[in-house]
């Protein structure tokens, strides 16, 4: 009776154990998952989400490889509270979406909390299928707070020309990730304002304080300047820059030597605090100041003018110009400041050819000896000249596109290329005459309009002296 007890006892559990086989067989055809079975994928189109009306995290949740082909209900949640998605019946914090193999399950998110300004707010979202048993999650932070981290400058900041800065920007919230991803996948445009401010202006020369301060009539201190104007981020030696659209570098021409601070400002529209302002340590600017005793007073501005753009150019300039002084030629020493002068004003030649030509007007001499000593030192800048014309008696001028001038209260100083001929359109204000210089390494043309009320179309031709065709 014993054995037979036994035997009906292990004949049970061998019952049972077939039993609970057999049924998690079934259970498994219906499509429910062991658990060590994969859970849900879910992926977001953001790695952080910027708090800005236009922009919405997309939230996609994907069911494993080996799931049954068929339509299953997703509970879906925010766990912030603050977090909305958009359900087929309407928008939630919670709710459900049908997921398949062949359909993923996609749902946008926008926060609808007071945007994060110290601090970024970490938000998880978590999915769940009851009927298969299987659930995931994803978090991701709510807040971008896009920040000037650096303005990156040249080791030496020379005075009086254009010197090429990097806008390096980060988020200061998600330090570790891509700006230029998210700033593109969001489609925003970031927009920079940049400006100088202080300086010791200890120079004496007028002649190379017009020089050093003077930005143009279509140029500023700083690029991009004082208006704010839209970029995009870059990434370039693993930092992130800010590039505007127009494809100009960011820069700086500081108008003298000394001390000066970069102020900046950055509308990220990326959501947060709508303007951030950076300013930077005070700048040393190089320069010196050359020994000019003794010498005329052009020659000496300008070796003051190249002094600040190249030491050993203007230490050149003043040794040589002195030989040439000693031996009573005036001329010849103007020539050879022209050719330190073209060397130190490397590839930007052309514009500060014509900002050296206006500031000239600061000495207070005459127009004749100011062309006189232009076309001497023009000989030094082959392939390139600059067009004068007295201001008082002008009303209106107009330039072809492509030209720039330089503009003081005695007259304006065009700078042109031989390679291209440019046209001026001159309206007579009838208060004096109007004189004209064009002066290039092979001679001046010179020429005068009465004063009168009149309208001038000029072309100047810019590789000849006096060119047969010309009118």
């Amino acid at each position: 009776m014993f054995l037979n007890r036994i035997s009906n006892l292990t004949s049970k559990k061998i019952f049972s154990v077939i039993f609970l086989a057999a049924a998690l067989l079934a259970v498994a055809a219906n499509g429910v998952y062991a658990a060590e079975s994969p859970g849900l994928e879910i992926n977001i189109s953001l790695p952080a989400l910027p708090v800005i009306t236009s922009v919405r995290q997309v939230i996609e949740i994907v069911l494993p490889d080996g799931a049954p082909d068929r339509i299953f209900e997703a509970e879906v949640n925010s766990e912030s509270g603050w977090g909305i998605m958009l359900f087929q019946t309407g928008p939630s914090d919670s709710g459900k979406i049908n997921i398949s193999k062949r359909t993923p399950a996609v749902l946008e998110y926008r926060w609808s909390g007071v945007p994060p300004l110290n601090e970024p707010v970490f938000e998880t979202i978590k999915a769940n299928i009851p009927e298969l048993g299987m659930s995931g999650e994803i978090g991701f932070n709510v807040g971008v707070d896009l920040r000037i981290k650096e303005i990156s400058l040249p080791a030496q900041i020379t005075p009086g020309i254009f010197n090429n800065i990097e806008i390096v920007l980060e988020d200061a919230f998600n330090p570790s990730l891509n700006v230029a991803d998210i700033v593109e996948r969001a489609g925003v445009k970031p927009e920079i304002m940049m400006s100088l401010s202080g300086g010791a202006d200890d120079i004496d020369d007028p002649v190379v304080r017009a020089f050093l301060s003077d930005a143009g009539t279509d140029g500023e201190q700083s690029y991009p300047g004082k208006d704010f104007k839209p970029g995009s981020v870059v990434t370039q030696n693993g930092k992130f820059l800010w590039q505007c659209e127009e494809g100009k570098p960011s820069g700086i021409t500081p108008p003298s030597t000394g001390g000066f601070i970069i102020e900046a400002a950055l509308r990220s529209n990326l959501g947060g605090a709508p303007l951030k302002q950076w300013s930077s340590s005070p700048l040393g600017t190089s320069g010196s100041v050359p020994r000019t005793a003794g010498l005329p007073e052009l020659i000496a501005s300008t070796i003051g003018i190249i002094s600040q753009l190249d030491k050993n150019a203007a230490a050149e300039a003043e040794s040589a110009a002195r030989r040439s002084l000693a031996s009573g030629n005036a001329n010849e020493a103007a020539g050879v400041l022209g050719v330190q002068l073209r060397k130190s004003f490397g590839d930007s030649h052309v514009p500060l050819l014509g900002k050296f030509s206006s500031a000239l007007a600061a000495s207070g001499k005459g127009e004749a000896e100011i062309v006189g000593f232009l076309e001497a030192v023009m000989k030094g800048f082959d392939g390139s000249g600059v067009l004068l014309f007295t201001r008082n008696g002008v009303a209106e001028w107009y330039l072809s596109s492509g030209a720039s001038a330089h503009e003081n209260a005695r007259y304006v100083a065009v700078p042109f290329s031989s390679r291209q001929n440019i046209r001026v359109t001159l309206t007579g204000s009838s208060a004096e005459d109007v004189s004209l210089w064009k002066i290039i390494p092979q001679g001046t043309n010179t020429r005068t309009y009465d004063k009168g009320h009149w309208i001038k179309e000029i072309t100047v031709f810019t590789s000849e002296v006096q060119p047969s065709d010309a009118h």
